[in-house]
């Protein structure tokens, strides 16, 4: 996906295969700087994803990710060009990579500012590998969601303060014991964080890689994971009301 006409293809059929599978609002989570390698500029990468999705038959809206793997620096470019991108279909601003492996987020920290400043929706890629304080650590950004924050549900502290706050976990369980953040679905935290009062969604994450889909990751919960169908609603309405597209 190094050319307009790749991405701007691959965004639209994003959208129907979702539609396909019965969803109407996608937030779709990419790293714009991943797709450099030929030339393209950021603003171009954003431009053509933004069209794709624009295409499609249902509301379908980006997050852009900055990658841990990246420096600082970098990361605050993308959040000044992903900021241009308000109100046109762009609506949120990430850090996700490799999370045992570049734990530190203080360089990413002015990126975050940047974005917040400018009012794009925050979240992190936090508790998927590592210990559990990188979900509190994740928080420290000012982020009001958490993709994964698997890792953190085994501390009863980070637990209660996720609660307390209000910040809503983006779970995907197929994804998750793929990273082996969990040793088998049925051991998955989701429906004990559920019934504790933590806000949850469930999500996808790489659906092409995980092989999975949206329906596939309820239908999981439900005969796997023993959620009723009540706790699956609340993680849906907790999904649309925690959008940041507004």
């Amino acid at each position: 996906m190094q050319t307009e006409e790749a991405l701007e293809r691959t965004a639209y059929e994003l959208c129907l295969d979702s539609a396909a599978d019965g969803i109407d609002y996608l937030e779709v989570r990419w790293a714009p700087r991943l797709h450099l390698r030929t030339g393209l500029q950021v603003t171009d990468v954003i431009e053509a994803v933004l069209r794709g999705l624009a295409a499609g038959p249902i509301r379908a809206v980006a997050i852009a990710c900055a990658m841990r793997t990246d420096s600082g620096e970098a990361n605050e470019r993308l959040a000044r060009d992903a900021a241009r991108f308000l109100g046109r279909g762009l609506v949120g601003f990430d850090l996700a990579g490799d999370e045992a492996g570049f734990p530190d987020l203080e360089p990413h920290r002015p990126a975050f500012a940047v974005a917040g400043a400018a009012g794009l929706g925050l979240t992190c890629h936090a508790g998927e590998a590592g210990p559990a304080s990188h979900v509190t650590d994740a928080l420290s950004l000012g982020v009001s969601r958490v993709a994964h924050g698997v890792i953190g549900a085994a501390d009863p502290q980070v637990v209660e303060r996720v609660r307390a706050e209000g910040v809503v976990l983006d779970l995907c369980p197929t994804a998750n014991w793929k990273c082996k953040a969990v040793a088998e679905l049925a051991a998955h935290p989701l429906p004990r964080l559920v019934r504790a009062g933590v806000r949850c969604t469930v999500s996808t994450d790489s659906r092409t890689v995980a092989g999975t889909t949206l329906s596939r990751e309820y239908e999981l919960c439900a005969t796997v994971m023993g959620m009723t169908e009540d706790e699956l609603r609340a993680c849906n309405r907790t999904a649309h009301d925690a959008r940041f597209d507004r």
